[in-house]
């Protein structure tokens, strides 16, 4: 590893774009704000923003180790057709890139910001000294926006491990297609609630979607909620013979990336340009919903109100012909799925105990603010 700090830091890596490649070095766009079509555009200039690691200057080098290990790895799992074993050093290093991925693009820190956003308004709400301030045109931003959704990677990594991961091998004449935040969270468990985180990494149900080609897609998913059926016993890997099916899987990516999608276009561009112009209008144009409860009192003289956030499960409602809803699962009513969890974590530092009077009913809703 190199100890040269690199001032241009990249979101998503240029290994992996080169999967999706048109020409060497080159890959085709889709670019949602001006909603353009941008044949063989340069990797080297995609996903990338200056100075976005300038909290941990070695964070880019740290970061290309593992990459190194992950880029391995998957040319080792395009060559195979199946996964590295789920205890080896091999899934764990994949693993590791994919958690980290998932923390380290433009949505992530987005998704920081829009909670500095609120709790600021929030704060020159109860201020009499702010009253000057408007706060809708204030507009409160960290300074390093990723640097705390990259602190979450020791909590998430043990809950990642424990979801179980499958290889999608795509056999039709549709590609698949990336994004600039192509590891994609999903519930398909939990969709239809709207007023509940439902895609945390430890909530009942989670799935992740990462494509590495054009031809291969990982899922990790809920092992006690879901079924992937395999190709052959113990080789987590399965053919996807249905357009319909890689079609979905492209719509996920197309919902979440932040500007930009990726493809190779080595079958044509007509159907990825069509999806996207399909979709564009459903893409979500806030990534954070913020519920604040009214204020209830107490005989002690003190009072309480519930603030809850969470973003939103994407505007999909995900059917696809190789992942089964386990029978047992589904005679739960979905109200309560929303509660569910898959590990029992140990109290952290920054977690306080509810009071006994957070029970259903007592704190109705104030205000909902999505941002």
């Amino acid at each position: 590893m190199t100890n040269q700090v690199k001032r241009e830091n990249h979101l998503v890596p240029q290994f992996y774009l080169r999967y999706f490649s048109s020409a060497p070095k080159r890959t085709n766009l889709y670019n949602f704000s001006r909603q353009r079509l941008i044949t063989d555009a340069s990797i080297k200039h995609q996903c990338s923003r200056h100075n976005f690691y300038e909290f941990a200057p070695n964070l880019e080098n740290s970061f290309a180790d593992l990459e190194a290990q992950a880029a391995r790895v998957i040319r080792e799992v395009e060559a195979a057709g199946h996964l590295p074993d789920a205890e080896s050093a091999d899934w764990r290093s994949l693993l590791g890139f994919i958690v980290f991925q998932k923390l380290r693009t433009s949505n992530a820190a987005k998704s920081n910001d829009a909670v500095t956003e609120f709790l600021g308004r929030l704060v020159m709400e109860s201020h009499p000294e702010l009253a000057d301030l408007d706060p809708d045109n204030v507009k409160l931003r960290n300074v390093y926006s990723v640097a705390m959704p990259l602190s979450a990677a020791a909590v998430i990594m043990p809950l990642a491990l424990h979801l179980r991961a499958h290889l999608f091998i795509n056999t039709t004449s549709r590609e698949l297609i990336t994004s600039d935040d192509p590891v994609v969270l999903h519930n398909q468990y939990c969709q239809g609630i709207t007023d509940n985180g439902v895609n945390g990494w430890n909530c009942a149900g989670l799935q992740a979607f990462w494509p590495i080609s054009p031809r291969k897609l990982i899922i990790l998913y809920d092992r006690d909620v879901y079924d992937v059926p395999e190709s052959s016993p113990g080789s987590r890997a399965s053919r996807l013979a249905r357009e319909f099916d890689v079609a979905q899987l492209n719509s996920l990516q197309i919902l979440n990336a932040h500007h930009n999608v990726y493809f190779a276009g080595r079958s044509g561009f007509k159907k990825v340009i069509a999806q996207c112009s399909d979709l564009s209008h459903r893409r979500p144009k806030t990534r954070a919903t913020f519920v604040e409860t009214e204020a209830v009192e107490h005989p002690d003289g003190t009072s309480r109100a519930i603030l809850h956030s969470f973003e939103p499960l994407l505007p999909l409602t995900l059917r696809m012909s190789k992942i089964r809803v386990n029978k047992q699962m589904l005679k739960i009513p979905l109200h309560d799925r929303a509660q569910m969890y898959r590990m029992r974590l140990p109290p952290q530092p920054w977690h306080r105990t509810p009071p006994d009077d957070m029970r259903a009913g007592l704190y109705r809703v104030k205000r909902t603010t999505r941002i």
